[in-house]
């Protein structure tokens, strides 16, 4: 579906609660009233927001466990937020600058800092909107508790925590004691105020070393870096077919390129497309047993089409010569693909890269059509005829390849896959929340770091 419409939709979704809100609560409707009461719930335009102090008796034995210990962990917080603070506006400000600076087309060099929200059916998969919003929320809550946790050991307030759904943006939120917090001193406003901010960042590098130990984690079941595993393949995939993909498979190559992992799967892909297809090292004996071709006729972009309309699992191969000029072989052959593929000991892009007795044959192609040989452990190569995006668009494939029959290799590819957005998700935030933008952390930060500067200067001066 359209990220427009599906947004539509969830627009619609959200009036129709209003509606139904704003009606009941006009009615007096007490049976409503009761429950949004009970549960904490309050519908406003586009906003559904969700109060508690379910988990305010948790929160307070958090914030007296070992005051000494955590007194110690949200120092180091705030030493290591306010470290972060220049580090993060530095960036903002670069990243906004080379913004402004890009060139009309939009384009910019490598060198340039880009920064950009990460947002479903934009640059993000809709099917990936369950990881987005689960890590929005794991995120958020995160960082709000250790504010919550923070306030408790500094003495100040909680009335309770929510969650706040804005379209569908998931946002955390906890409320203190404002009066209280204002009249700590400095220094101990700071641990409250970086407590967010440093336990994002703490989160961010406990899901960063998960997911570096995930391999080893599910050694006993799953084998990684040897190859990848495809999951699923969609119906109307060209590599679908007898002789095609299937889930399970374990690929290992892509034409010339080994496949380790997903990160290789997608540079082998992408050599596909910007590279020629490769040519096949093969006999004289097997081109002139299973020649079948025609006249030449002349094709788009300089390719050339040798084969009759029979001759449907025949492409057309030409022939490069070697260095001393000498053709033992025509021109153009037409060969039948798999044959070729199968019988070849070698693949080529010039006739020296075949050894002595074989003969470099290149298939003749037109536009950005390709020939791709996936291989296969312990199953045929396949091979496909198109535009190699098509591979990469339709199938599926995982890191962790199933060392039994029975294991899936989805497990370890959704706690993959959320360690990767928690990881990306929990820095972003961490970077936003600590510059001094209004709204922000940062902005509290900011002032009460001034107001510590300021008592410093003031005991100094009277010393």
């Amino acid at each position: 579906m359209d990220p427009l419409n599906i947004l539509i939709i969830i627009g619609l979704l959200h009036c129709a609660l209003f509606f139904l809100d704003t009606f009941f609560k006009s009615c007096s409707h007490y049976p409503y009233l009761y429950f949004l009461q009970n549960t904490g719930l309050q519908i406003e335009a586009f906003k559904i927001r969700w109060f508690t102090t379910a988990f305010n008796r948790i929160i307070q034995k958090w914030g007296t466990w070992h005051p000494k210990l955590l007194q110690c962990w949200f120092t180091v917080g705030s030493w290591f937020s306010l470290g972060l603070l220049p580090l993060a506006t530095y960036v903002i400000i670069k990243a906004s600058i080379d913004l402004w600076q890009t060139d009309g087309d939009g384009v910019v060099s490598q060198q340039t800092l880009v920064l950009e929200p990460m947002v479903p059916g934009l640059n993000l998969p809709l099917s990936d909107l369950g990881y987005y919003a689960i890590t929005l929320v794991t995120c958020s809550i995160v960082h709000e508790v250790g504010h919550a946790i923070a306030a408790v050991r500094e003495d100040v307030h909680i009335s309770g925590l929510g969650v706040l759904l804005v379209l569908v943006l998931p946002i955390a939120y906890v409320h203190l004691n404002t009066e209280q917090l204002q009249a700590l001193p400095p220094k101990r406003q700071l641990r409250i105020l970086c407590a967010g901010i440093w336990h994002n960042v703490v989160l961010t590098v406990g899901a960063a070393v998960l997911l570096a130990l995930l391999p080893l984690l599910f050694y006993p079941a799953f084998d990684s870096g040897s190859g990848v595993a495809v999951q699923s393949i969609d119906m109307g995939s060209p590599v679908l077919g007898v002789t095609g993909l299937r889930s399970g498979d374990r690929v290992v190559a892509v034409n010339q390129c080994e496949v380790l992992d997903s990160d290789s799967w997608y540079t082998c892909i992408v050599q596909a497309v910007k590279q020629p297809s490769p040519g096949y090292c093969i006999s004289a004996e097997l081109v002139k047993e299973h020649d079948e071709s025609i006249p030449v006729r002349q094709l788009a972009a300089g390719a050339v089409e040798c084969c009759g309309p029979r001759s449907s699992d025949h492409l057309c191969f030409e022939y490069l010569e070697g260095e001393e000029g000498t053709l033992e072989l025509p021109q153009h052959s037409c060969l039948p693909g798999r044959i070729v593929v199968e019988a070849a000991e070698l693949m080529c892009g010039a006739a020296r890269d075949c050894t002595q007795g074989l003969h470099c044959m290149v298939p003749s192609l037109e536009n950005n059509t390709k020939l791709v040989r996936i291989e296969r452990l312990d199953a045929k190569v396949v091979l496909f005829l198109g535009h190699p995006a098509e591979v990469y668009r339709t199938v599926v494939v995982s890191d962790y390849v199933p060392l039994y029959f029975f294991i899936s290799s989805s497990i370890p590819e959704v706690v993959t896959r959320l360690c990767k957005y928690i990881t990306i998700f929990s820095a972003g935030l961490a970077v936003i929340n600590v510059i001094p933008c209004f709204g922000l952390d940062g902005q509290y930060i900011v002032r009460a770091l001034a107001d510590f500067l300021l008592v410093v200067m003031a005991e100094a001066y009277d010393g």
